[in-house]
């Protein structure tokens, strides 16, 4: 896992290595402390490796779940790959917040609630357009 320089970070393992631009980390980490911001940066960027397998699972089971109801076209399958995506997001802060629940508190003590507001609403929004693509 690489945090920067510059505007990519790249997680992976081995050789394997997706560049990415870092978004939510950029959402998230706003007017935090450079300490602050590498540490939950990091946390969160490993979460995506942990909780991968699952990642994996819940993508896996969206696309079937789509294809055997019969929903597949373009629009479906890129809505329910952003949805997927934001789960992995939720999923990847999750982790970094239950990584050490006092430190992060620590760290947002003093720092403006909108630009997480705007993370949890966003991702939860884009999640739950996944599933009633799968549902319906």
């Amino acid at each position: 896992m690489t945090i920067g320089p510059g505007f990519l970070h790249k997680a992976g393992f081995g050789r394997w290595l997706i560049p990415h631009p870092p978004v939510i980390n950029w959402l998230l980490r706003q007017d935090l402390t450079e300490d602050a911001r590498l540490t939950l940066s990091f946390t969160h960027e490993f979460g995506h490796f942990q909780i991968a397998p699952l990642a994996v699972l819940y993508t896996a089971v969206n696309f079937t779940a789509i294809i055997a109801a019969g929903h597949v076209n373009l629009f479906n399958i890129i809505l329910v790959f952003i949805s997927t995506h934001a789960a992995w997001e939720m999923m990847s802060e999750i982790i970094t917040i239950m990584s050490d629940v006092k430190f992060y508190r620590k760290c947002y003590k003093r720092i403006p609630k909108l630009p997480r507001i705007v993370f949890w609403i966003l991702t939860g929004a884009l999640t739950t357009a996944g599933w009633i693509i799968v549902i319906l």
